[in-house]
């Protein structure tokens, strides 16, 4: 029953040391999370804060809609971005903050080395029977645990138990009175008690658990409580509509978006709270149940745990559901975990389900912290927290195959959707992603990585020696931790902008190709939208962690090949099917282009513009499609090792479809209907070289991850499909375990007689053949990776964006604060400083000793002041900000004609004295309409804010 027990009891205090990391961790970043909030710096100026540039641009606040949140900064992203640089950072108050962790640290460790022991003693007294003493000194010599551990009796407690307390080398244990009186009638229930007490120690379980005792009553007073009432506060001022607001005490219209961002901040520290609390529950349920193991060992009898638990009003679910929060196990777990041992090894949802959230948790933090932000840092040390719990599931677990690891990774990608929900990813003010099913994506993220280290981890028991189980543990940790970073870091950039509904609300992208490729794009508008749409999908972040982490799927499990070793994944029949998949694929290739062949323009040169586009993402799309199926039916037909025989699959359907579309290249015009690009007949192999790379930058990575996807669909599918026949013919239904012969491992199935000695050598020419092209294509796409855009220009960046201003949708209020953020955020400076370039000029032309160079100058800085306010935000108010507009339009038209007027000539032909006397007369009778038309909106705009201020 106990056959594993030995290994257990060595990874008891690992196990729950794991626990205690990941409780630190959680406890840490939750606090962090809460003093941020508390602490940092805010200031009561418009001007002051990010959120005067936000209503420059058209945000209104009473709103929490996707559009109204997106909009300012998606169509004045250039104006934003330059307001927001002038707004000094919101900093946490690092004094504050300094004194703030001291004082958890210092608190901490006042509870758990002074008040918990000494509380505790002071309640007790020495144990004064002798040979009960003696008794519990032979007990402490069979654990092992030293002659320094105490043994007091509490004399107010009757239960039959015991408790250990204390810290390293002053370590107690104290026993209630009832055990005492127990001992006499029940030897052996008496001994598995103090047993069970000293195995505590024995695993430093003490440390642990009041360690995690004080660091989280340390939390509840330093971080919890002061946020709770922080927040809790907030959310009453702003239910009573008192007229406080963060900046203003009259902004009564900011009421919506300040309750649903108090109310959202209240919530995420309450689901904090809970979640810390699940992780201290768990570790130190975890501890008891290790205790139990250890205590057997020693000789505690088993049957000392035959107890009922109590029964009692509580429903059976509500009670399964109460069991993640108590902190000790019931009696009926524990008899569990002593009948199968190895229960304590399989991974837990729970623990899983923490990780993600931890995660998540540090990812956001490490993203606040100075230098961080934005870069790929984050991503990678949060891969570094989770990839471990990924890669020792499969080795810890008892069961075979990928469940466990299909488990696993599911529960991470759910920790890390809560963590997403619980701490942000998204605008406060937006409690749920606008489009949740993207989320799904979230969850593969984390599911992929874990179904391939199981399998992968399976395939390495095959190999001998220590030396190439090291390299493949290593391997296997690597190539875990780039799927997770190179997830992760598409979640960063593309995923959770799908999930907040970007991309139907977003058409930069369809923009950015319209101008940059030239060509009739509206003979392609539907495949224009299907790429716009498809854009943030398709494409992985431009870098080179997708790429390492791709070849790493497709190539180290060709290892134990590397080996001589023979795992089970029947490479010939991958090369079979992925070699009729790539078929296929090139066939797909010649539709994409037969398809197109009516709207090919005439002339060769525009078919490298619209068209070339299309005819490139239809082909790739054939081939990520032709992958994708391939790596479904592959997994769908497979009972092991299913994720890697698809991958392997489709790395030989990438290159069969790499080679035909170098073919179709090279021969392009000898095609008939289905050419490309060419009319005449030629074999150019430059060309195929060129569309080879051009399709291997764009699909090398994206198609890995995708079949992957694919194939735990296609897996998911079989196995529903094989359970269904398994009903409807119940005599196919297997033999049991007990009476089935164990399936052995592929190194232990004999070889053939006879078996050839070249067998080897061609199985590791195979794998050269698989490894060595994938290598050269990745090195080929990380080296000509064509980026995308990383900003792509608007319409409103331009001169012409100033006469759109936002949708006019707001109330009267909202548009007054609109207008006194704009003039606060930079429009009155800009107003001005073109009112003092137009009052230059008149100063000029009154004064005797100007020069024309000196007006030219003059009018030239007029311009370029008109052109600076043009790159600013629109006045919010649609009426005056038309009447504005209309006088810059004027004032800049008449700047313009100054200059040609002073200069000495206007183009190519020199302007005569009468053409430029009059030019010049004219110029200045625009500029002065222009001015006044410009004030009369300003007065407008002037007087609508001072209403608001008075």
């Amino acid at each position: 029953m106990l056959t594993r027990l030995p290994r257990l009891l060595r990874s008891g205090v690992i196990d729950t040391g794991l626990r205690f990391v990941l409780l630190i961790t959680l406890a840490v970043a939750s606090s962090v999370a809460m003093l941020n909030v508390m602490l940092k710096s805010s200031s009561d100026r418009l001007s002051d804060s990010s959120l005067g540039c936000f209503l420059a641009a058209g945000m209104d606040p009473s709103r929490v809609d996707l559009e109204n949140l997106t909009l300012a900064g998606r169509r004045y992203s250039s104006a934003l971005d330059e307001c927001l640089s002038r707004v000094p950072p919101s900093r946490v108050n690092a004094a504050g903050l300094v004194i703030a962790v001291l004082g958890l640290v210092v608190a901490a460790v006042v509870v758990y080395v002074w008040l918990l022991p000494r509380f505790r003693d002071a309640r007790t007294r020495p144990v004064d029977d002798a040979t009960l003493a003696a008794e519990l000194a032979e007990l402490s010599v069979l654990s092992e645990v030293g002659p320094g551990v105490r043994f007091r009796e509490d004399p107010t407690r009757t239960t039959a138990g015991a408790v250990a307390y204390g810290r390293a080398g002053r370590y107690t244990v104290c026993l209630h009175t009832g055990l005492i009186v127990r001992r006499a009638s029940d030897p052996d229930g008496f001994r598995a008690v103090v047993l069970h007490e000293l195995a505590h120690i024995r695993n430093h379980d003490v440390d642990f658990a009041y360690g995690s005792t004080a660091l989280w009553r340390a939390c509840v007073v330093v971080a919890l409580l002061p946020y709770l009432l922080r927040e809790g506060g907030l959310l009453v001022i702003s239910l009573l509509d008192t007229g406080s607001s963060p900046l203003s005490a009259d902004a009564s219209a900011f009421r919506p978006a300040l309750v649903s961002n108090v109310a959202r901040y209240l919530l995420s520290g309450l689901l904090l709270v809970a979640i810390v609390h699940l992780a201290r529950a768990n570790l130190l349920r975890r501890r008891e149940l290790h205790a139990d193991l250890q205590a057997v060992s020693w000789g505690a009898n088993p049957a000392a745990w035959d107890h009922p638990d109590p029964s009692g009003p509580v429903a059976a679910p509500l009670r399964r559901l109460t069991t993640l929060l108590r902190t000790h196990p019931d009696w009926a777990e524990r008899r569990r975990v002593l009948a199968r041992p190895g229960r304590m090894s399989d991974p837990g949802s729970l623990e899983m389900l923490l990780v993600g959230v931890a995660a998540w948790l540090l990812v956001r933090q490490l993203n606040a912290a100075p230098g961080l932000g934005g870069s790929a840092i984050p991503s990678l040390l949060t891969a570094l927290l989770a990839a471990p719990a990924l890669v020792l599931v499969p080795a810890r677990s008892t069961r075979q195959g990928s469940g466990p690891g299909v488990r696993a990774g599911l529960w991470l990608g759910v920790g890390l959707a809560v963590g997403v929900f619980v701490v942000g990813g998204n605008t406060a003010s937006v409690w749920l992603v606008g489009q949740p099913q993207y989320m799904v994506w979230l969850v593969l993220v984390a599911v992929v990585p874990a179904v391939w280290s199981a399998q992968f981890h399976r395939m390495t028991l095959t190999l001998k020696g220590a030396g190439p189980r090291a390299v493949a543990i290593a391997l296997n940790f690597l190539a875990t931790l780039f799927q997770l970073w190179a997830g992760l870091l598409w979640w960063e950039k593309n995923g959770s902008l799908l999930s907040l509904g970007y991309a139907d609300n977003d058409r930069r992208v369809a923009e950015w190709i319209n101008d940059t490729f030239t060509g009739p794009w509206q003979d392609f508008s539907h495949e224009l939208s299907a790429i716009d749409t498809l854009w943030h999908i398709v494409l992985l972040p431009h870098e080179t962690v997708p790429g390492i982490a791709a070849l790493m799927m497709s190539l180290v499990p060709l290892l134990p090949y590397v080996r001589g070793r023979r795992v089970g994944l029947r490479l010939r029949r991958m090369l079979a099917t992925g070699f009729a998949g790539g078929l296929l694929c090139a066939l797909g290739f010649l539709a994409v282009a037969f398809a197109l062949r009516s709207r090919r323009p005439a002339a060769i040169m525009e078919r490298a513009g619209a068209y070339g586009t299309v005819l490139m993402w239809g082909q790739m799309l054939a081939l990520c499609g032709a992958c994708a199926i391939t790596a479904a039916m592959v997994a769908g037909v497979s009972r092991s090792y299913w994720l890697l025989r698809a991958l392997l699959t489709t790395q030989v359907l990438q290159y069969t479809a790499y080679a035909a579309l170098y073919l179709l290249g090279s021969a392009d015009g000898c095609l008939g209907p289905s050419n490309m690009y060419g009319n005449q007949c030629h074999w150019i192999p430059a060309n195929g070289l060129t569309a080879v790379k051009l399709m291997a930058t764009q699909s090398l990575a994206v198609t890995v991850f995708l079949s992957a996807f694919a194939a735990l669909a296609g897996a998911g599918l079989g196995r529903a499909i094989r359970r269904l026949r398994l009903r409807v013919r119940p005599s196919a239904v297997p033999r049991p375990a007990s009476a089935a012969p164990p399936h052995p491992l592929p190194s232990q199935v004999p070889p053939p007689p006879g078996r050839r000695t070249w067998r080897p050598l061609l199985r590791r020419s195979a794998v050269l053949a698989l490894g060595l092209p994938g290598a050269l294509l990745g090195i080929v796409a990380q080296t000509e990776i064509l980026d995308p855009p990383r900003s792509i220009p608007t319409p409103a960046d331009s001169p012409a964006g100033l006469q759109t201003p936002p949708p006019a949708r707001t109330s009267a209020e909202i548009q007054r604060w609109q207008a006194r953020a704009w003039l606060t955020m930079g429009g009155l400076d800009r107003d001005e400083a073109i009112g003092h370039a137009f009052g230059a000029i008149g100063d000029a032309l009154t004064s005797k000793t100007s020069t024309d160079e000196q007006i030219h100058q003059l009018c030239g800085d007029l311009d370029q002041q008109i052109s600076t306010m043009q790159k600013f935000f629109p006045i919010p108010l649609r009426d005056i900000q038309q009447t504005y507009s209309q006088g810059l339009r004027r004032l800049q038209r008449g700047s313009q004609d100054c200059k040609d007027a002073l200069s000495t000539s206007r183009g190519a032909k020199p302007l005569t004295h009468d053409e430029r006397v009059r030019l010049f007369d004219t110029s200045l009778d625009e500029m002065e309409e222009g001015v006044r038309t410009a004030m009369d909106a300003m007065s407008k705009l002037a007087e609508i804010v001072t209403k608001q201020e008075t």
